[in-house]
């Protein structure tokens, strides 16, 4: 938009009008406030008004005398002076159009209302007055230069660069005109074109700074950083004391993603300007972002300690504090903000959504983020977080949609781009999932001592946005202690998938499994079922029908289970989360068992690394009336005790949905049983995306038991994923 010159006009360009002023003494503000001077002495104040660059009085003048005289040409004209003087171009426009119905043929006149429709941000009514001027004739080459500027501030670049280019041609174009349309050539992509204006502008204003800091600008608009900087800093050495030089410069170093260097910068700013309230928001921003939380709170503590401090100051620590996992600390900042101020509905709708995400209630978190965007729309802070909460859904085509539009407005956002990325791939490619598992168990004289090597192959296709069809292979090598047989079972599973979370989540399968002779082949299958039908409230239910392979004589008789599972978990807070579930068996050989259990786990650190600690009771029910006796089953019912203490580590920077990511795992685990016994649990996994579209994990685990004749198992599972 044309913005108003700093220094305003303390006489109109429309008015030829002489005004014989009276000295300051003979005229009393208190005076044309009782009503007590003439229109002569009104006019001669008005006048003085507009020559006194510290009148504080020039906007309740301009209101008074405009009713006062409402039709009286020399009166409004004064008015629109100072509306122009004190920034008002909205209340000037009226006063324009009324002597315009007067002089409707005016040029001078209609010029003057263009420029302050053009100040006004209404630059329709600006174009149209420009037009008006140019059609009827009148246009000179300066008029033409002035249109072609409105058509740039208007982003009608390729108009305006036809209108530059033919004063250009005929030798008149001024050269502030000339920058602009140089700008306007790098908006319409006439990259080479630019340059050349620049170079011939450089040789008609030898070290002219306004003509560096433009190829300056074009230097970086072409991502020649190197030389943009290069060109800024000269800048800089010809106005020591111009800010602004420094500030580019600091744009150039956030592009290339150089925080120390912007932080570098700004602090040189602080030394000249110490309270530079955009250079002290520039470090705590760049600090923030490469992780200097520390650096960031105490900019940002100073700029909220400032006379004036911005409800942005607050909004932005409260992200931070967020950020680092401080989350109890953010949204008191945001509730001292809202007492701050309590009309601000940009600030309450964040603090709405910030809220909502760090508790992760889905539904209010979408409804309050929509409303910040409301409030804000585009906003970049809004628009990334919702899309981070509908990748956590797997709502793949919602998160894309948000990820454009942040783009739209900021094509650089790395973190965007890296997360749009990943959705689209997960979405819309098919994926082989290979692994190879080895699995040993041995229990003492309870038979049910087995172990094998498996191999498995899985694909997987999304036939549309939410729907997936899968087909998994796999093949299984069985021994046992007590039998010399080692049976290969090989099988197929085919399934389905719908995903519509929060709301529900559909899974079904079925598979066959091929036994060598004389063991039977096996129909297995499964139904499975996500919701999270109240905020927090997740809910699982289950039905598999499996194999049971405890030992050889499970699988020569050919047992199966049909086992059906409910879950319920509380998941109030990132901090923590409880559960409990309930399965029942039955068995093909007529016994059932039941399984009850309970957990909890808190996070002690929540991130950047994950530390917490878990508590599972579990009681195990096997039918202890039935007989003969299970040998797939303990001698009798029990319960029991498990605590851990899990560690995750990150080994990658970025953290974040649809970041490619790399850690590594490790639990201990001790579990209290029946009859004194200790059972003990090791487990480490290591995961790493290689890119986008390949990762691969490895998991160890051991388990023994104090007693080593009661249960111990060790598991060794490597995995590869790819998207093809």
């Amino acid at each position: 938009m044309m913005s108003i010159p700093a220094k305003s006009h303390a006489v109109s360009p429309n008015s030829d009008m002489v005004v014989n002023a009276t000295p300051v003494a003979q005229i009393s503000m208190d005076a044309f406030k009782a009503g007590a001077l003439d229109r002569q002495e009104t006019l001669n104040l008005a006048t003085l008004c507009l020559a006194d660059p510290q009148s504080q009085n020039a906007e309740e003048i301009a209101n008074k005398i405009v009713l006062l005289y409402p039709d009286d040409e020399d009166v409004l004209k004064i008015a629109i002076q100072l509306y122009e003087k004190i920034l008002q171009a909205e209340k000037a426009l009226p006063l324009y159009e009324h002597l315009r119905k007067l002089h409707p043929n005016d040029t001078t006149l209609t010029l003057d209302a263009a420029r302050c429709y053009g100040w006004a941000g209404r630059i329709a009514e600006s174009l149209n007055l420009y037009e008006t001027v140019i059609n009827s004739g009148n246009g000179n080459d300066l008029i033409q230069a002035q249109y072609a500027d409105v058509l740039y501030e208007s982003k009608q670049y390729s108009k305006a660069v036809v209108c530059y280019r033919e004063l250009w041609k005929k030798g008149v174009l001024q050269k502030k005109y000339a920058l602009n349309f140089v700008h306007a050539l790098m908006a319409t992509g006439e990259q080479a074109e630019s340059t050349k204006l620049l170079d011939s502008l450089a040789k008609l204003y030898p070290g002219d700074t306004e003509v560096l800091k433009a190829t300056a600008d074009v230097s970086f608009a072409m991502k020649d950083y190197g030389r943009a900087a290069t060109l800024y800093r000269e800048l800089i050495v010809k106005k020591p004391n111009d800010l602004s030089a420094s500030l580019w410069l600091t744009d150039v170093a956030m592009a290339r993603n150089d925080y120390a260097e912007v932080v570098k910068i700004n602090k040189e700013i602080l030394q000249l300007s110490p309270e530079n309230q955009k250079a002290m928001l520039t470090i705590a921003r760049a600090s923030s972002w490469r992780g200097d939380y520390s650096t960031a709170l105490f900019y940002y503590d100073k700029l909220i300690a400032s006379s004036n401090p911005d409800p942005l100051y607050y909004r932005e620590k409260a992200r931070v504090l967020g950020w680092m996992g401080n989350q109890s600390a953010s949204v008191s900042l945001y509730d001292v903000a809202l007492r701050t101020f309590p009309h601000d509905n940009a600030l309450k709708a964040e603090a709405e959504a910030k809220k909502n995400y760090y508790s992760n209630t889905y539904r209010p978190a979408v409804r309050a983020y929509k409303e910040w965007l409301v409030a804000e729309p585009k906003q970049p802070e809004a628009l990334f977080d919702l899309g981070q909460f509908y990748i956590q859904d797997r709502r793949w085509k919602e998160a894309i949609e948000t990820y454009d539009i942040l783009l739209t407005e900021i094509p650089d956002y790395r973190l965007a781009v890296l997360a749009r990325q990943k959705a689209i791939v997960t979405s819309s490619m098919m994926s082989l999932n290979s692994s190879a598992e080895y699995f040993s168990a041995q229990s003492g004289g309870r038979e049910t001592d087995v172990s094998f090597s498996g191999f498995y192959t899985s694909l997987s296709y999304p036939f549309q946005n939410r729907l997936t069809g899968f087909v998994d292979f796999n093949s299984k090598s069985y021994s046992f202690k007590k039998y010399a047989q080692t049976p290969l079972s090989q099988g197929i599973t085919l399934g389905m998938e719908y995903c519509n979370l929060p709301d529900i989540l559909l899974r079904g399968a079925y598979g066959f499994h091929q036994n060598p002779s004389p063991l039977k082949d096996s129909h297995t299958g499964f139904l499975e079922t996500e919701s999270q039908p109240l905020d927090n409230l997740h809910l699982g239910l289950s039905y598999h029908k499996e194999d049971v392979i405890s030992n050889y004589k499970t699988l020569q008789n050919h047992l199966q289970t049909n086992h059906w599972q409910g879950r319920l978990v509380y998941d109030g807070y990132r901090r923590w989360h409880a559960g409990i579930d309930y399965g029942i068996d039955h068995y093909s050989d007529s016994k059932s068992s039941v399984t009850a259990g309970m957990d909890i786990t808190a996070n002690l650190l929540y991130d950047p690394q994950r530390l917490s600690i878990t508590y599972r009771l579990q009681d195990y029910g096997f039918g202890a009336d039935a007989y003969p006796k299970a040998d797939y089953w303990t001698p009798s019912s029990f319960t029991t005790h498990t605590a851990g203490i899990e560690w995750q580590h990150d080994l990658n920077k970025e953290r974040f949905q649809g970041a490619n990511a790399a850690y590594y795992t490790a639990a201990f685990r001790l579990s209290l049983e029946p009859g004194g016994n200790v059972s003990h649990q090791i487990h480490a996994g290591l995961h790493r995306d290689w890119s986008n579209r390949f990762s691969t994990s490895m998991d160890y685990q051991y388990t023994w038991n104090a007693n080593y004749d009661i249960y111990n198992d060790r598991m060794l599972k490597l995995e590869a994923k790819l998207f093809l």
